[in-house]
Formats: structure tokens, sequence, C-alpha cells
């Protein structure tokens, strides 16, 4: 088992000090990837340094390292590299996890590539409190370019999640990968219906991967997205929406008494802050800020 802690948990795990709240623990387990996803650092063609996931550095730890984890923490977020054997290392942590959570209070998600219904079933059912099904990519041609299979595929598995575990399932969908802003849309309002939280991420292009060419969204059309998908699943309120010819939002409407300060904080599970994940602290402005605090600064 290689187990790592992204750069600020692996420093809360040693005693260090950091400087903002972080109260999920990110943990990764590590090997080689048995997928090929472009625009990922662990792809099976990647030429990245396996030490990064994202921009974001992720040291080796062993488990030993998560005795104080439920003290430090409120939830950990386990995200896995698809290597063979990785299913059984995902259930030992998780049972570790369980085992030193001796108050029954540490929340534990899980984020991997799911192949099949029967995978579902047993995390659910080890003690994982929420399990992310990433879309990622939601244009269909597009997904089973950059990712092998069809999207179809897996809006099945994400469903069959939501109806048997409702509330339970969580997914990622990333700006900036050759989507239509209207493809985002229809995305939001399907996992709306399943009930499906959206952790909202901007594309970041890594050396070594297929899609390094490729630049990041602008600003200006992740802060309309971020508003739209904020809008639609943390507010009563629906906005009225239009796209030209080219898929591209167009209209965004909504009530001016909304406060919509908190659509630019990182989204996904419960007390997930997920910092500079697609973001360098260098910036002045950021894509996701990890705190209320911070998007006062932007």
């Amino acid at each position: 088992m290689i187990l790592r802690a992204s750069y600020w948990t692996w420093k809360l795990l040693n005693g260090e000090s950091i400087p903002d709240e972080m109260p999920t623990a990110y943990l990764m387990l590590d090997g080689e990837c048995m997928y090929n996803c472009a625009y990922c650092t662990h792809a099976r063609d990647s030429e990245s340094d396996n030490s990064y996931l994202s921009r974001v550095v992720w040291k080796l730890i062993e488990p030993k390292d998560l005795n104080s984890i439920s003290l430090k923490f409120k939830r950990v977020c386990l995200q896995t590299v698809n290597y063979k054997g990785y299913f059984e290392d995902v259930l030992d942590v998780v049972e570790r996890l369980k085992r030193l959570d001796t108050n029954q209070k540490l929340l534990i998600s899980v984020s991997t590539r799911v192949k099949n219904t029967k995978e579902i079933d047993i995390l659910m059912n080890s003690g994982v409190n929420d399990l992310g099904i990433a879309i990622d990519v939601v244009s269909e041609k597009l997904h089973k370019l950059y990712r092998s299979w069809s999207l179809e595929y897996t809006l099945s598995l994400i469903r069959y999640g939501a109806e048997k575990y409702p509330g339970r399932i969580t997914t990622h969908i990333i700006v900036g990968l050759g989507e239509q802003d209207k493809e985002l849309y229809e995305i939001f309002k399907l996992m709306k219906a399943y009930d499906v939280k959206v952790a909202l991420f901007a594309f970041t292009p890594i050396r070594g991967t297929r899609l390094a060419h490729l630049t990041p969204p602008s600003l200006e059309r992740y802060r309309k997205i971020q508003i739209l998908r904020f809008l639609m699943f943390e507010t009563n309120y629906t906005p009225e929406v239009d796209f030209d010819e080219d898929g591209n939002l167009k209209i965004l409407k909504y009530d001016n008494s909304i406060d919509i300060s908190k659509a630019f904080l990182t989204s996904g599970c419960t007390h997930c802050t997920r910092p500079y994940y697609n973001d360098s602290p260098r910036n002045k402005v950021l894509y996701n800020y990890h705190t209320i605090i911070e998007t006062q600064k932007k």
C-alpha cells in the first residue's frame, strides 16, 4: 500500500501549523493506474511527477500516521488511483479509520472510479459516508475521448448510487475541457434531480499530461458557472438562463438580493476546502476560495 497525504494534511499530521483552518484530511492511495485520463498526472501514459495530483504535492505517509486523524479532522477524503489491488486497499484504510474513530464522529468520503454497481454497494456498506463518482468531462464526445468509456455509463453508476443511497453520492465536474456551458447546465439539472452534490473544478494543465497544452477557463466564465451551480444547488431560486448558438451562457438572471459570495467557495462534501487544488497561493484571485474570508480578498 502506497499512502499519501496532501501537503497541508501532511503538515497537520506532523504537528505543524498551516495558514488556514482545514477540517478535512486529504489522503490518496497511489500506484500505477489502469486508466489513461488525458488530464490526469497519474494516467497510464502520463509523464508527470506522480507525487502530484493536479497542482498539489502529496507526501508519503505510513498507516500508523492515521492514529491521530480523528482528533485533528472532521472528515477524511480518501482518493485513489485505480491500480491493481486498489479496492482492497480502500477497504483496508476505511476499516482502519473506523477503528481509530472511537467517538464515531469522523466522516469518511471516498473518491474513486468505481467499475460497477457491486463496488458501489460494497463501499457504501463499509462505513463510507459519501462516495464520489467523478464525471469530470460533461461533453459526451470528449468524455469518451478523455476518459475511455461513455458518459452514459458514468451517469448510470451515479444514478444507481443516488437511487439506492440518497444524498450520499457526490461528483466532480471540471470546467475548461472543451465542453459547452449548456452541457454543464444540463448535467447540473440531472445531478440536482438525483440529489447529487457537485464539486466544481477549473481545469488545470499539468506538464506531462496529454492536455498540458490547453489553457484554463477564463475567470469570467468560471465565475458564471460557479454562480449557476450555487443558485441551482444551494438556494431555492431558479435562475433564468439562455445560451447562444454555440452553447455559451449569454443570460444568467437572478434576484440581486441573493448573496452569491459563497458561490466562489470550494464545493463538494461538508467541510471540503481543497486549498489551492487548482490555484497557486501566489494568485491574488482564486478560482475556488477555501474560506469565506478569502472571498472577501478577491
